[in-house]
């Protein structure tokens, strides 16, 4: 195997294995990090449709129908009648979810500062994210974070 194969499974296994250990913390809460992303997404631009709630998912499912099933059963969000058409709806964050999102963050939060003390003095942050981001260059899934990070 040479080192770029080597580097492209490593890349892989990080995301897998981060998911995974994502997963374990958020289970105290009974959230999945989808289910987190999409509460983060609500509460950052507020009421959305399903669809636009699908367009700023970048680690999510592909059908952000069903995540977001979970999350109305689970009464974290609500469904609202779209003001500018009668027809269509918006999901809203309900007192519960924001509540709920609160303690994800804080979880969230020391799940980063643990990423980021495993790259402590070993390479800069902004390097890899450079890295990365050419890697991924004229992607859907770039064009989804630069949407975020705006």
């Amino acid at each position: 195997m040479d080192k770029i194969e080597k580097l492209r499974y490593l890349t892989k296994a990080v995301d897998l294995e981060g998911e995974k250990q994502f997963a374990q913390l958020l289970s105290s809460e009974d959230i999945t990090p989808t289910q987190n992303e999409v509460l983060k997404i609500l509460d950052r631009y507020g009421s959305l449709s399903i669809s636009e709630v699908g367009d700023l998912l970048i680690c999510g499912s592909d059908n952000p129908s069903r995540v977001v099933q979970r999350l109305l059963l689970k009464n974290l969000i609500i469904k609202e009648k779209n003001g500018s058409d009668s027809r269509k709806t918006n999901l809203v964050l309900t007192e519960l979810g924001k509540q709920t999102l609160n303690k994800t963050t804080i979880i969230e939060n020391q799940f980063n500062h643990q990423i980021a003390q495993n790259f402590e003095n070993t390479i800069a942050i902004d390097k890899l994210i450079d890295i990365f981001t050419k890697q991924i260059s004229g992607s859907k899934t770039l064009q989804q974070i630069s949407t975020r990070e705006l």
